[in-house]
């Protein structure tokens, strides 16, 4: 009986130690992952964009300060995105020459490069475009679905990003701020 206690104490003990050992790891790695991906908070400063547009050179979001931006993550391939467009054209057609800029930020994948261009194109998409080939600052944004709407102020900060920033409500929110 003895000896069934000594086994069943070490046994626990090992059972501890692994536990521990695996909080520990988890812990760590929790630590020094990239956190950045959290939700944006309003008000704050947004992570900068650099990217390359279609004619090559790269675009910086810093370029656009003093402007309210929209930034519209997309890809060619979403279909919900493309339905967006319509109300992206209306915004951009109102609100251009207040103070105003888009800037769509494609996620798609470098085999789909030319699905991206030519989407550009046939969709009117006249503003900012760049392209995310790896998805790195769609993930530094937080983005787990598209589309995903972000409105910036002058200053860089998030004003607002969802829903509010969608469809018929997309003008409505812009006029909010934009005046």
């Amino acid at each position: 009986m003895v000896r069934f206690l000594y086994i069943k104490i070490l046994n626990t003990k090992k059972q501890v130690r692994k536990r521990f050992l695996f909080t520990a790891i988890a812990l760590f790695l929790l630590a020094t992952a990239e956190t950045f991906a959290q939700q944006l908070q309003r008000h704050k400063p947004v992570p900068e964009i650099a990217l390359p547009q279609a004619n090559g050179e790269e675009l910086k979001l810093s370029s656009l300060r003093g402007k309210y931006v929209l930034i519209d993550f997309w890809a060619s391939w979403c279909m919900p995105c493309k339905k967006e467009n319509r109300y992206l054209k209306q915004a951009y057609k109102e609100l251009k020459g207040k103070n105003f800029v888009i800037l769509s930020v494609s996620i798609d994948r470098p085999k789909d490069k030319d699905a991206w261009l030519d989407t550009i194109k046939m969709e009117g998409m006249v503003w900012y475009n760049v392209w995310d080939s790896e998805g790195k600052i769609a993930n530094t944004y937080g983005v787990t679905s598209i589309p995903a709407p972000f409105l910036i102020d002058p200053e860089g900060n998030l004003l607002s990003q969802g829903e509010n920033l969608r469809t018929d409500d997309l003008l409505k929110t812009l006029k909010k701020y934009i005046k």
